[in-house]
């Protein structure tokens, strides 16, 4: 089994079959067990590649993104590891580069379509909290040349703590159907697939802690991290709608509905001159009710809160002392329509394998999202708070609106050079055009935030685009992208590797969707690595250095005034990202039935051009520098270990992965300690028609819990954080998991 041809066997082996040869092809990335996700068990981890985390995994299907507007339409949204895909692989950083135009990984799946022959695959997941996962897909002939394939997943997960007034956590469903004709004398084949995806999810992974200045955490008493519930049982949230002006009620959860047909064409010419052909039209809503932890407060008897809602101690009404939970609600109604149109035409000879390939892709993304906040107790299951007789407050002041389109034309072309014998070489360059326009409701007229050109756009509470100005955008990019590798062998399986990647990017429409003006500067990328490689019979070796440089991060930075610490400054900053590394990737097979994967990377994560100044209302002036501090969120030492034995039916497997510590604010001066991601597991083969999967998660039962503490990004004096109640997030608690898969 390929190493991330994972679906056929995709539930049950969790953990890769580690792939002996360990000298990357410049297209694919293996041995990196990219299913094996701490935080949650329906999607893919991000890789480090010494930048900071996005929000979610960039996922392809069938050579076009999931969603391309990245918020709120999260690509997991809309998809499910599962049979249905035929294959599921990562793609390398110069493939991405060069085939997208942007330096990271990505999941690329491509869907199962029919054959001549009927083939069933049944797939039943569950979980030691409750999860129930099933998962069929049936392919086989209709006719001479034609073939269909049908798919359906549905996937209903209790979650992993208990929340009240909550039964599922996550309801997922998805079908699918393909109809597919093969051409006569191996001419190829093309396919034409409908999917329909339907998410409901109410789950919420947060809680309350202590955090210690060691970097530790201790549990907050009466609550347990991972099995316990942290927001409210009454779900209903009242809120000022940004669009209407109108006070509404909303259940909190999210929704995501996407619809899919794409057409795919394989074409051989001849045997070493092949077309593909991608179409596909998406359209996708959602509506996502986000509440952000935005900090715990201390609330005397004249601070004005009081229960929304009785407890077993207080009527509704009662005032309210103590410790308060602040949540910022975003409630986002999303909708993307695309229409992604990719061609590559490949050849290959004695010495070449060149490709030549265009994208032409247009999207309409749109957005409007309402924003409040709310509070409540810090407890298990607590009860919502009211401040001054109302459940939410300052109403839209973080409102946000855009309605874009998109238009993104690419030529590409790639080259795979074996010159000698010794001497392999790879090039690819892309040129890129990229159009940006629609209308949103910007306030500020510079992207410095100090011209004020519509001040009715300005976010105070109760702000609505009833009393908005609608301002236009247009905005033209051209953006290259350009990727080379080599490998030369100095002695029978010994050499050296390098690769270098530069691409650039430009702001999307939901960089739009605020008050401020984006800068729409250059998003530069620089990449590169050198090192060396060795090959034995049993010993597979990679070392080598590495460096990433990415410019234009964009984030909104509060300022605290330093003599007066009830006035907060918020800038819209701009930065860049620098990480050097090195990183030694090796498999060991020294008997049969036993593989070792080990990877151990060291590297320094460092802000870069990170310079600027704050004016408060009094005057006072506060110049700040995080220039080579290193980066928040980004860990210096990157473990990942990897063994597993086969024989006769079984296989025992494991894999630990260890992040040391991570900062938690710019000044340094705060971070929380490493950890270790544990997973193991046995599969056990019955007969060639029945697999079964034992898999243990989080084998220590450690918590994991990180989190931000705003009122901390610039503090250098730490004491008065040592245990310092907080909240935030965790991973997955200790989980028991099996899995059966049969294919008939």
């Amino acid at each position: 089994m390929a190493a991330l041809g994972l679906t056929t066997f995709l539930p049950v082996l969790a953990q890769d079959d580690i792939q002996k040869d360990s000298v990357p092809n410049g297209k694919e990335v293996k041995n990196r067990n990219v299913m094996l996700n701490a935080s949650a068990d329906n999607q893919p981890r991000q890789i480090n590649i010494g930048l900071p985390a996005e929000i979610s995994a960039t996922i392809y299907e069938d050579g076009s993104p999931l969603s391309w507007t990245w918020w709120p339409m999260l690509p997991f949204f809309y998809w499910a590891g599962s049979p249905q895909y035929s294959r599921v692989g990562m793609s390398s950083l110069s493939e991405n580069a060069i085939t997208n135009g942007a330096i990271n990984y990505v999941i690329d799946c491509k869907s199962r379509t029919g054959g001549n022959r009927f083939m069933g695959l049944a797939d039943y997941t569950l979980n030691s909290h409750g999860l129930q996962r099933f998962d069929v897909t049936l392919a086989g002939p209709i006719a001479k040349g034609w073939s269909y394939a049908v798919s359906a997943y549905v996937n209903h997960d209790r979650g992993n703590n208990h929340l009240a007034d909550v039964d599922l956590q996550q309801n997922m469903r998805q079908f699918r159907g393909a109809l597919t004709k093969t051409f006569a004398n191996n001419k190829g084949q093309m396919s034409l697939i409908y999917k329909y995806s339907s998410l409901v999810d109410r789950s919420e992974g947060n809680g309350p802690f202590y955090y210690n200045t060691d970097g530790s955490v201790d549990e907050f008493p009466g609550f347990s991290l991972g099995k316990d519930g942290y927001i409210p049982a009454d779900q209903q949230l009242t809120y000022m709608d940004v669009v209407t002006g109108e006070m509404k009620r909303v259940s909190r959860k999210n929704t995501a509905m996407s619809q899919d047909l794409t057409y795919t064409l394989d074409y051989n010419f001849k045997p070493n001159l092949t077309l593909s052909y991608s179409s596909k039209y998406h359209y996708a809503n959602v509506h996502y009710i986000g509440m952000s932890l935005a900090g715990i407060g201390q609330a005397t008897a004249t601070s004005g809160f009081t229960y929304a809602a009785p407890d077993k101690d207080h009527k509704a009404g009662d005032i309210f002392t103590g410790n308060y939970q602040t949540r910022y609600m975003m409630g986002n109604n999303g909708q993307e329509r695309a229409w992604y149109n990719t061609a590559e035409l490949k050849g290959k000879n004695r010495a070449h394998s060149w490709r030549l390939g265009a994208n032409i892709w247009w999207m309409l993304p749109k957005d409007d999202n309402s924003s409040a906040m709310f509070t409540h107790t810090v407890e298990k299951d607590p009860v919502w708070l009211n401040l001054g007789g109302q459940q939410s407050f300052a109403w839209n002041v973080g409102g946000e609106y855009y309605d874009m389109n998109e238009l993104k034309t690419a030529l590409y072309a790639s080259d795979d050079w074996q010159v000698t014998n010794r001497l392999w070489l790879s090039g690819g360059i892309r040129l890129e055009y990229y159009k940006l326009g629609g209308r949103n409701a910007m306030a500020w007229g510079n992207t410095a935030g100090t011209e004020i050109a519509h001040p009715e756009n300005m976010r105070t509470t109760g702000w609505t685009l009833k009393d908005a100005t609608l301002t236009p955008q247009n905005h033209k990019f051209f953006l290259p992208a350009v990727a080379f590798s080599g490998r030369y062998t100095i002695a029978q399986g010994f050499g050296i590797l390098f690769e270098g990647i530069y691409t650039k990017q430009a702001a999307g429409s939901p960089n739009f969707a605020g008050s401020n003006m984006p800068n729409t500067d250059a998003i530069n990328t620089y990449f590169g690595n050198a090192g060396l490689f060795w090959n034995t019979s049993w010993m597979k070796l990679v070392s080598q250095f590495s460096y990433i440089k990415k410019t234009n991060y964009q984030r909104n930075v509060q300022f605290t005034n330093p003599n007066n610490p009830n006035e907060v400054a918020t800038l819209p900053t701009a930065y860049a990202v620098q990480t050097t590394g090195w990183t030694t990737d090796v498999v060991l097979t020294p008997f049969k039935g036993f593989n070792f994967h080990g990877l151990l990377t060291l590297q320094s994560p460092k802000f870069k051009d990170f310079d600027l100044s704050a004016t408060f209302s009094d005057g006072t002036k506060g110049e700040y520098s995080f220039s080579d501090n290193y980066t928040t969120g980004v860990s210096k030492v990157i473990v990942e270990l990897d063994p597993s034995y086969m024989f006769s039916k079984f296989r025992v497997w494991a894999s630990f992965r260890y992040q040391s510590k991570q900062y938690i604010n710019r000044t340094n001066s705060l971070y929380f300690k490493g950890r270790w991601e544990t997973f193991a597991g046995v599969d056990y083969k019955l007969n060639n028609h029945v697999n079964f999967g034992l898999q243990f998660v989080n084998l220590f039962n450690q918590k994991g819990a990180s989190g931000s503490i705003a009122s901390a990004d610039l503090v250098t004096e730490t004491s008065q954080f040592d245990h310092y109640l907080m909240s935030g997030s965790y991973i997955r608690p200790f989980t028991v998991e099996l899995a059966t898969h049969i294919n008939f």
